[in-house]
């Protein structure tokens, strides 16, 4: 028997639970199934830090590792505020993407991301952070996890996309697709298809990519809001990127499946 919380942020949703003996992937994929077991985008599980005030492990619902999320790391933070793990203030979270500042209160939380890598150097960026494919312009970046942002009108049939673009060969690693709609400079709605995860109601690096994407094209001002179909998240981008959004606990219990 395992015991698990459950929280959402803008409706990517997670399984929170302690260290276990079991595989962390195998774990994910039972965990997280929709229908067999409790239902989930990823699972998160804290541990020690010799570098930061803890450290989180994130895996996809398919079992994969993820370098980072921006929604499931708010929803990790308000697991560990909730359990006395952290407390409220300026914090620093070890992930596979770095150490990520958070700054956790009681209405939201909020993650400085740093800069986005679209270094040609970098290992994570593609011959150029801007790639075409499918007749489509996909600006590649690194933020915290690899991303593609696409900018589009309701014109392009973006389901028959996500996946096709998801796992293309030109992406070795997979990558998380982003389709953005711009409403004003103020506002820009995103739509991702997440590697590992598929369609999810929201990505907050996803949500943060695009967001910088867009105002790095002088598309929206360095302030916007992000609507997503889980709810809305905000991104600030004047120094570094930071992402700002709810971190909400839907139910704790007992899972007794098979493992």
């Amino acid at each position: 028997m395992i015991q698990f919380e459950k929280y959402h942020g803008t409706g990517n949703d997670f399984i929170l639970i302690e260290p276990q003996r079991f595989d962390s992937s195998m774990l994910a994929k039972r965990l997280c199934d929709r229908h067999f077991g409790i239902g989930a985008d990823g699972i998160m599980i804290p541990h020690p830090s010799n570098i930061a005030d803890i450290k989180m492990e994130y895996i996809n619902s398919d079992g994969s590792p993820a370098p980072m999320c921006g929604n499931g790391l708010r929803c990790f933070v308000r697991y560990c505020l909730n359990h006395g793990l952290l407390a409220k203030g300026p914090l620093t979270i070890e992930t596979m993407a770095g150490i990520i500042d958070v700054d956790a209160q009681d209405d939201a939380i909020s993650l400085n991301l740093g800069l986005p890598l679209l270094d040609l150097d970098s290992e994570y960026v593609i011959d150029n952070h801007e790639v075409i494919l499918e007749g489509l312009t996909l600006h590649t970046l690194f933020l915290g996890t690899l991303h593609a942002v696409i900018i589009v009108d309701d014109t392009i049939d973006i389901h028959s996309l996500g996946e096709k673009l998801s796992y293309h060969p030109r992406f070795p690693q997979a990558i998380n697709v982003n389709f953005v709609n711009i409403l004003d400079r103020k506002t820009i709605r995103v739509t991702t298809h997440e590697r590992g995860a598929g369609w999810t109601l929201s990505c907050g690096t996803g949500s943060a990519a695009s967001a910088f994407i867009t105002h790095l094209l002088d598309l929206t001002e360095d302030d916007v809001m992000v609507i997503v179909s889980g709810g809305t998240l905000h991104v600030n981008c004047k120094e570094g990127v930071i992402l700002t959004g709810p971190a909400v606990k839907i139910a704790s219990g007992i899972f007794e499946g098979e493992i």
